[in-house]
């Protein structure tokens, strides 16, 4: 599973309107991005030409714009785009020059995609409760994210925050389990705790190369049903798969055959969540991260780093 160029380029021309912070027009863009032509005296150059590039780019950002609505952070038309200002948090562009750190550029960039890593989690966690979901994040490491650090114990909370009649299975676990194959779990409501069979989503969270993200969600996707009695049944759990890459782009048929392992969140879909719900707080740990992500935004090499970005 791949996807085309045009998702990295498009993703580079809005970290470029981050940084420059001003209307780039056609003409700007592609000076700035193929600086070795000659735009004042343009050509036939065919499909494949840079300005050819560029306007599917472009194409691409409005259809993000469509797919987040008003939590896009750019003024976008088919010739120009502009970033608002951004003072504030925003999960757009915190999926976004997290993503575009693969550009490379940042003298720490290990260290931030590490931090990236773990703190995406909890920002696809935030986005569902911001929808309206009870949701918590299983994975390590969980003391403080507010759950238990033991696995076993961290489970039966888990049935008290949800409300479920559930019984954990303790024969079921075995001793290098650590979060069962899910790093976020939502519920839709949280349950009377009388009979169990709420239904629960299942999320694992992927922010490696695109073409690993459906063995992902495959992997152990029935692993968690597995350890319990009365509750968490198989037939009321949905898998799902969380990425910051952007997925409009994906063939049609590719996205189906990854919509058969579970409900998919890119970038849009998970900002589409954040959008629609209350106002609940921020993890201070990623509004910490998040400091360190946007001060690193300028040293971001979105110029080149895209031509070998998936």
């Amino acid at each position: 599973m791949t996807l085309p160029q045009t998702v990295s380029l498009c993703d580079a021309l809005e970290v470029a309107a981050i940084n420059l912070q001003r209307p780039l027009s056609l003409t700007d863009l592609s000076r700035l991005f193929f600086p070795g032509l000659d735009w004042d005296k343009p050509a036939d150059l065919g499909d494949a030409s840079p300005d050819a590039k560029l306007r599917d780019a472009l194409g691409l950002a409005l259809a993000r714009r469509a797919a987040c609505g008003a939590a896009y952070p750019f003024d976008v038309s088919d010739r120009s785009i502009k970033a608002a200002d951004i003072a504030a948090f925003d999960p757009y562009v915190f999926l976004l020059l997290g993503r575009t750190l693969n550009f490379g550029g940042p003298e720490e960039t290990n260290s931030l995609l590490r931090g990236f890593r773990e703190h995406f989690e909890d920002v696809v966690c935030w986005a569902m409760q911001q929808a309206g979901f009870v949701a918590e994040v299983l994975s390590e490491p969980r003391a403080k994210r507010g759950l238990p650090v033991q696995l076993e114990p961290a489970l039966r909370e888990l049935v008290n925050r949800f409300g479920e009649a559930a019984v954990l299975l303790q024969d079921k676990l075995v001793a290098d389990d650590n979060d069962l194959d899910v790093d976020v779990l939502a519920v839709p409501v949280k349950g009377n705790g009388k009979r169990g069979g709420w239904p629960v989503m299942l999320i694992q969270c992927s922010t490696g190369a695109i073409k690993m993200l459906q063995s992902k969600v495959d992997e152990g996707a029935k692993t968690f049903g597995t350890v319990w009695d009365n509750g968490f049944f198989p037939g009321s759990l949905m898998r799902g798969g969380a990425t910051p890459y952007e997925l409009l782009g994906l063939a049609q048929v590719q996205w189906n055959r990854l919509s058969e392992a579970g409900w998919i969140l890119d970038r849009t879909r998970i900002v589409h969540l954040a959008s629609v719900g209350g106002e609940i707080a921020l993890p201070p740990d990623v509004s910490k991260f998040w400091s360190r992500l946007w001060a690193a935004r300028h040293d971001i090499d979105w110029r080149t780093g895209w031509q070998e970005a998936e």
